[in-house]
């Protein structure tokens, strides 16, 4: 980070390198400049700079235009200031490197300090930084906004630095000041006021009368509306001569906050931290029920005495109490306002004039406010404290999106270690000895404070107990709620509480999403659970985050806690639904696997009864996959179990493939053992054991493969169709000629041919060919396997374009075409790297070692060759690990390394000794010998 570059904002745009004026050059390039330093140090992305620096003239040439005025300022600013990367460019500036930064770190200061001339001095430190208009004359439509911004921000600090002078009672030293403000801007009602404070406490009240009829006339004129509450106050108390008495020490409100307050120490101390910071300071807290937000709240209340010595108030708003309306803000503010001993009689009925008294009567005071169990933001923003010396602290079951919080806490449950140490305040550290039962119980607590109270509780209240007892107790799902839950509280009936409180939309999507068969959705499986709109979805799936029932653990991924869940499944849920989310997982499921392997490996009617993710490209598929994986195994899961057998058959048949293609191996089985448990009848056992044979070889070997096959084709019906008569003949053919790649092996590839061309299958007749092109290869007849390989090719299907072309650059390396085979085996690559093809890139890589060893490119060759190598041993595939580790022993021997050859050498023999092709054990074992003879 460079040290000596300077720049200024607050003003018209100037930047120095030490001593030395840049010269910054025309106003869109200054704009450019701008708008990196308005957001120091952050990597901001090409579209995102030209959306804010020509919004209001975009260029014809797009995100193209940045560069070049990026090459600009590199030559007029110091050196590796301007950064460029993939994702964008960044300003690396020192943190003192602007001006606005010194701003805000003068107005903390004066913010941290009760020495009133030491504030009133920073603040006008601060405001001596502006050099006239902020940004001025740059165009744009954000450099506008943040004009503006910084206009008000300066404007505020400015009133709060006269604020402090009226405090220190240099009342006749600001008359000046003051009508010069009120004159430039005569709408501007608190700088109206604070003139009429100067005039009355100067001793000339009439001319502070006359400042509020002026003020009065030109709102009435130009706006037509009379003065707001706070200017009307200040009116009457000059009217009554009212000036304020000292006022007395409030007590300290705030709850009992129990013994057992155990861990939370990062979350205490960041809402202390918070509360320390100069305010105005304004806290929100918020969590779903029983996760301890208010004795959070109080907890953090208790340690601030010394930061807000006038007074602790304390009131529930009781947004979520059994049998209590909220309380509303009109009556919070009542509440509040008798705390602080002002009359009833001069307590306002009007909302917006009780709420001007309400930051009246906090001006000049230390307090502290919390306000707990909030409803909502509109609740709570009338009784926020407008002054910088006050704090408000908010708890809610809801997110307050809607109110301008100076810190936000989202709380969640307790860490284990903590839940367990909870546990032991409630019932003993002897009771809670069992270490292992008492992890168990705050399990399946889910580690929320209220159920491990109530668990606590049950277990203190029975000594014939054992903690091991209440586990067994809680082990039971459908009775773990009423376990956590008694006759005047606990878990069910809190959570009962929110859901009543959400609009009736809320609460159906609520409902089904009991019915989840994973651990979380996105959008388009709600949709299909509630059969909405997708985005209809989302909205309701992000009001459900906003109200705590719903965890978003990242962005667009929604669960719940295990205990809401739970809940969820008490209540009624539509019959339709579950049936609404297989049909989802299995249609999504079949497009995301037609995407990666462009076509269709299992054909479903259609149209699709539910609405699905867009899928444009491989790449899509397999993210899709990556994400949704476990979710659809569970689904399966819960089909064969429910007896939804078809649904489990036909969605672990779509999913095994893709499974395999991201080596999700133990996945895949699990997949495809559960849909030949849920499978009908003969034909379909087939099928899967046709998948299972025909995946698993590369794992389990070709011997394994074939008994699965064969058992495959005797339940075969006679009957069955053509398609997969050849699919089931080309992979039994397959494992036939991995073990011996001899005529018997040919003959069935020949016949499942014979049988594919007569289907029309034309996707089955190019994988056949592939397989007599990897048989031809293993016999080394090369050329034959070379024209199998391009008949493949010919016939286009892309399912096997990728395992192709590999077989491709394999032959015409043993064909000594070296440069012909870098160019089919880099279009292999480029193929793999599109789709994510793991299992197939570990072939491109193993060959291109080879291709790239024989043009004496060493460095290239060993790196693809141990990427290959990696890939393998990822794979589980013992195949794949022959090959990868032979070759890339074959590049270190022809390198002139047998020392680092030997042990690969070893590896593949071992390999192929096991179970490996003869071809396979005489290349590793003559490589052994070579290594010997090389050292």
């Amino acid at each position: 980070m460079t040290e000596d570059l300077r720049l200024d904002l607050l003003g018209p745009l100037r930047g120095w390198s030490g001593d030395r004026r840049l010269e910054l050059g025309p106003l869109r390039q200054q704009a450019f400049l701008a708008v990196l330093a308005l957001r120091p140090n952050q990597v901001v992305p090409a579209d995102e700079l030209v959306e804010l620096v020509w919004n209001d003239a975009p260029p014809s040439s797009g995100t193209r235009i940045v560069p070049t005025y990026a090459y600009r300022l590199r030559q007029l600013l110091p050196k590796d200031v301007l950064v460029s990367s993939r994702d964008g460019y960044s300003l690396r500036i020192a943190p003192d490197a602007l001006d606005l930064t010194r701003f805000e770190q003068l107005i903390s200061a004066a913010h941290a300090t009760d020495d009133l001339d030491e504030a009133a001095a920073n603040l006008s430190e601060a405001l001596a930084l502006f050099k006239g208009e902020p940004l001025g004359g740059l165009p744009g439509h954000y450099v506008g906004v943040e004009r503006h911004r910084l206009t008000e921000r300066r404007l505020k600090v400015l009133a709060e630095r006269i604020d402090l002078d009226l405090e220190r009672g240099r009342y006749g030293d600001l008359v000046p000041e003051l009508i010069a403000l009120v004159e430039a801007d005569r709408l501007r009602e608190q700088f109206a006021g604070q003139l009429m404070l100067a005039y009355w406490r100067s001793g000339r009240s009439s001319e502070a009368l006359d400042t509020y009829t002026r003020t009065r006339a030109e709102l009435v004129e130009q706006l037509g509306v009379e003065p707001g509450p706070a200017l009307r106050a200040i009116h009457e108390r000059i009217l009554r001569n009212d000036e304020p008495v000292a006022r007395p020490v409030l007590r300290d409100e705030l709850p009992y906050d129990g013994a057992a307050f155990v861990g939370r120490d990062d979350v205490l101390t960041q809402v202390v931290a918070a509360l320390r910071t100069p305010g105005p300071a304004v806290v929100a807290i918020d969590g779903m029920a029983g996760v301890g937000k208010t004795a959070l709240a109080v907890r953090a209340a208790r340690q601030l005495a010394d930061v807000y010595p006038d007074g602790r108030l304390f009131i529930d708003l009781h947004g979520y109490t059994p049998g209590n309306e909220p309380v509303s803000a009109l009556q919070a503010l009542d509440r509040l306002l008798r705390t602080l001993s002002v009359p009833a009689d001069r307590i306002p009925a009007d909302l917006e004039e009780r709420a001007a008294l309400w930051r009246s009567e906090l001006a000049g005071r230390r307090i502290l406010v919390v306000l707990d169990n909030a409803p909502d933001s509109a609740a709570v923003r009338p009784l926020l404290a407008g002054s910088p010396r006050c704090g408000v602290l908010v708890t809610s079951r809801r997110q307050l999106t809607g109110l301008d919080a100076t810190a936000r806490l989202a709380l969640d449950v307790l860490r284990p270690e903590d839940a367990q140490e909870l546990l032991a305040e409630i019932v003993g550290p002897d009771r809670a000895g069992d270490t292992a039962a008492a992890a168990r119980v705050v399990s399946q607590c889910g580690r929320l404070p209220l159920a491990i109270r109530v668990a606590g509780s049950r277990l203190r209240h029975r000594p014939s107990w054992t903690i091991e007892h209440l586990s067994k107790r809680l082990a039971a799902e459908d009775r773990r709620l009423a376990e956590l839950s008694t006759d005047s509280g606990g878990v069910s009936p809190a959570f009962a509480l929110s859901y009543e409180h959400l609009p009736s939309d809320q609460q159906r999507l609520f409902r089904l999403l009991g019915a989840m068969t994973g651990q979380d959705v996105d959008m388009y499986a709600a949709a299909a659970l509630a059969d909405v709109d997708a985005v209809a979805a989302e909205d309701l799936l992000e009001q459900l985050v906003d109200a705590n029932l719903v965890l978003q653990l990242r962005p667009g991924r929604f669960q719940f806690h295990d205990l809401l869940r739970q809940y969820a499944r008490t209540l009624d849920p539509e019959p339709e639904a579950v049936r609404r989310l297989l049909d989802y997982y299995l249609y999504a499921t079949s497009a995301a696997s037609t995407a990666i392997f462009s076509s269709q490996l299992q054909p479903l009617p259609e149209p699709a009864p539910v609405r699905l993710p867009e899928f444009t490209s491989a790449s899509d598929g397999l993210e899709w996959i990556d994400t949704e994986g476990a979710n659809v195994l569970a689904t399966i899961q819960f089909a064969e179990s429910s007896g939804a057998s078809e649904h489990a058959w036909r969605l672990g048949l779509a999913v095994a493939a893709c499974f395999f293609q991201r080596g999700r191996v133990y996945e895949m089985d699990e997949a495809l053992e559960l849909a030949l448990r849920a499978a009908p009848d003969a034909s379909v056992e087939a099928r899967v054991l046709l998948s299972i044979g025909s995946l698993g070889r590369y794992r389990r070997g070709a011997e394994a493969s074939l008994r699965t096959l064969q058992d495959a084709r005797d339940r075969l019906p006679e009957n069955a169709d053509l398609a997969l008569r050849a699919r089931l003949l080309a992979s039994i053919g397959y494992s036939l000629a991995k073990l011996h790649p001899d005529d018997e092996a040919l003959g069935v590839l020949d016949e499942a041919l014979k049988v594919a061309r007569q289907a029309g299958e034309v996707g089955i007749a190019s994988r056949v060919l592939a397989y007599l092109g990897v048989t031809y290869g293993d016999r080394g007849e090369f050329t034959r396997a070379l024209s199998a390989y391009q008949d493949s090719l010919e016939l286009g299907d892309p399912a096997v374009r990728g395992e192709v072309l590999n077989g491709i650059g394999e032959c015409l390396l043993e064909l000594d075409r070296v440069d012909d085979a870098v160019g089919a085996l880099t279009a292999a690559r480029d193929l793999g790297v599109e789709r994510g093809a793991d299992y197939s890139l570990i072939y491109t890589y193993a060959f291109l070692g080879t291709a790239y060893a024989r043009q004496r490119q060493w460095s290239e060759a060993i790196d693809v060759g141990r990427r290959s190598l990696e890939l393998a041993l990822e794979s589980d595939s013992k195949q794949s690990q022959q090959n990868a580790y032979l070759r890339l022993a074959e590049t270190l021997l022809a390198k002139g390394d047998p020392t680092q050859a030997r042990p690969h050498f070893a590896r593949a023999l071992e390999l192929a000794l096991d179970e490996g092709p003869e071809s396979m054990v005489l290349r590793a074992a003559g490589g052994l010998e070579r290594t010997a003879a090389a050292a």
